[in-house]
């Protein structure tokens, strides 16, 4: 962390991420991920559709996500 408190990603991991400057905690247990603002809700968009849905199913990581 910096002095400002912020937690600094090595520029690799946010490439491989694909973090952009907006970012969402997604915590639960005894772990936490970082998803890109944009990806993270398009991909809970994309699940709620297939839960609409009989023929599809929820992502594995949304699978595991309990609230």
């Amino acid at each position: 962390m910096n002095s400002a408190g912020r937690l600094l990603l090595a520029t690799t991991l946010r490439q491989h991420a694909g973090l952009t400057k907006k970012v969402v905690l997604v915590g639960q247990f005894n772990k936490f991920e970082l998803w890109d603002e944009r990806t993270w809700y398009q991909q809970v968009k994309d699940d709620i559709d297939a839960k609409q849905s009989p023929q599809e199913s929820l992502s594995e990581r949304l699978q595991d996500l309990s609230l």
